[in-house]
C-alpha cells in the first residue's frame, strides 16, 4: 500500500519544517549501534524519499550536523536537539519518521543491521501497555496489535 500525498514535517520545537511530495512506500529501521547511540532507543525509523521530492519550507539554516564516525553523521536542530533529515546520498534523503506532523499510513517495510540489535529489544513476559501514561487507562498484557 502507497501513501499519495503531501507530507509535512517538522522538529520539536517548530523553528525547522519540511515537506515531501508524493508516495512513501514504507519506513525504514536501523537497529545498529550508532542509531541506538543517536536516538537514545532501538534505533532509527527513516523514510527515504528522493531528493527531488524533500524540501526545506523553514529553517534550513537552523541545522547543525554532527560527524559521530568517519562513515557517520546525525543531523539535530539547534535549538531543540530533534534528529533530523539528512543528506545521506547523491539521490536521497533520510527523513527521520518520527518528525512527521501527520499520521504516515504505512508501516516498517525494512529492518536493517538487524543482527546488531540490543539484547533488550523485545518485550519481557508480562509486559504491559498503557494507551498514555502509566496512571492513565488500564495496562493490556501483551502487543494490543497482536492480541
Amino acid at each position: 500500500m502507497f501513501a499519495c500525498m503531501r507530507r509535512n514535517g517538522s522538529c520539536l520545537c517548530g523553528a525547522l519544517t519540511y515537506e515531501i511530495d508524493g508516495e512513501i512506500a514504507g519506513v525504514w529501521m536501523c537497529h545498529c549501534s550508532n542509531c541506538r547511540k543517536v536516538s537514545g532507543g532501538t534505533g532509527n525509523t527513516i523514510l527515504v524519499v528522493p531528493r527531488a521530492r524533500f524540501h526545506w519550507l523553514t529553517g534550513a539554516d537552523h541545522r547543525v550536523t554532527y560527524a559521530v564516525r568517519p562513515t557517520y553523521t546525525i543531523t539535530r536542530c539547534k535549538t531543540c536537539g530533534t534528529p533530523l533529515p539528512a543528506d545521506e546520498d547523491e539521490q536521497h534523503v533520510y527523513v527521520t519518521a518520527g518528525t512527521l506532523d501527520e499520521p504516515l499510513g504505512v508501516g516498517i517495510i525494512n529492518h536493517i543491521f538487524y543482527g546488531s540489535k540490543a539484547d533488550w529489544e523485545r518485550d519481557a513476559d508480562g509486559a504491559r501497555y498503557f494507551v498514555e501514561r502509566t496512571t492513565g487507562p488500564a495496562a493490556t498484557v501483551g502487543h494490543p496489535d497482536q492480541t
